[in-house]
C-alpha cells in the first residue's frame, strides 16, 4: 500500500462525520454575547473601514497627475525655442548656441587681471540677454510662433554673440598691448 491509498482510506472512514455547513450570519454576534454574559471582557470587532485601498488609489492618482504635469511642462519647454518653429530655425539656433559656447570658452580660457572687470560686466549683460530670451520663449508659445517673436529671438542670439565677440576683441587688444609693453621694457 502506498501513501495515497492510506489517505483515501482515512477520508473514507471519516466521510460522514465532517461538519461542512457554514455558520449562520449572526453566529459571531451570538458567540460574543455568550462570552459577555460570562462577564469576560471581549472586544467587539466591528467592521473597520479599510483605508489602505482608498489611500493607495489616491496616492496613485496623485503620482500620475504629478507625472503628467511634469511631462506637460517639459514638453512646453521643448516646444518654445526656435527649433520648434522649423528646421531652418533649428539650424540657426544651433549655430548661435555653438558660437556663443565657443566664445565663452575662449573668454574663460584666458583670464587676466586687466580684463576681469570687462568679463564680469559682459557676464551681467549676457545674463540679462538670456533672461530676455527666456521671456521670448514664453511669448513664442503664447503667440503661436509669431514672426516678430522669432525675429526678436534671433536678434537676441545676435546680441549675445556680438557682445562676446566685442569682449574677445578687447581682451586681445589688452593682451597685445601687454606684449608690446613687455617688449619695450625688454629693449
Amino acid at each position: 500500500m502506498n501513501k495515497k491509498d492510506d489517505i483515501d482510506i482515512l477520508f473514507e472512514n471519516i466521510e460522514g462525520t465532517l461538519d461542512i455547513m457554514e455558520p449562520s450570519a449572526d453566529h459571531e454576534m451570538r458567540f460574543l454575547e455568550k462570552l459577555k454574559e460570562q462577564h469576560k471582557i471581549v472586544p467587539l470587532h466591528t467592521k473597520k473601514q479599510n483605508w489602505r485601498k482608498p489611500l493607495a488609489i489616491a496616492a496613485t492618482v496623485a503620482i500620475i497627475f504629478g507625472m503628467l504635469s511634469i511631462s506637460l511642462v517639459l514638453n512646453q519647454k521643448e516646444e518654445t525655442d526656435l527649433a520648434s518653429v522649423s528646421s531652418k530655425m533649428e539650424e540657426t539656433q544651433n549655430f548661435f548656441t555653438v558660437a556663443i559656447q565657443v566664445q565663452l570658452e575662449e573668454i574663460h580660457k584666458n583670464p587676466s587681471p586687466e580684463t576681469e572687470k570687462l568679463v564680469k560686466d559682459a557676464m551681467v549683460q549676457l545674463e540679462k540677454l538670456e533672461n530676455n530670451y527666456l521671456q521670448l520663449q514664453k511669448d513664442l508659445l503664447q503667440s503661436n510662433h509669431d514672426k516678430r517673436v522669432i525675429s526678436a529671438m534671433i536678434t537676441n542670439f545676435q546680441k549675445r554673440a556680438t557682445l562676446l565677440e566685442g569682449v574677445l576683441e578687447k581682451m586681445n587688444t589688452v593682451k597685445t598691448l601687454n606684449l608690446l609693453e613687455d617688449e619695450n621694457n625688454i629693449l
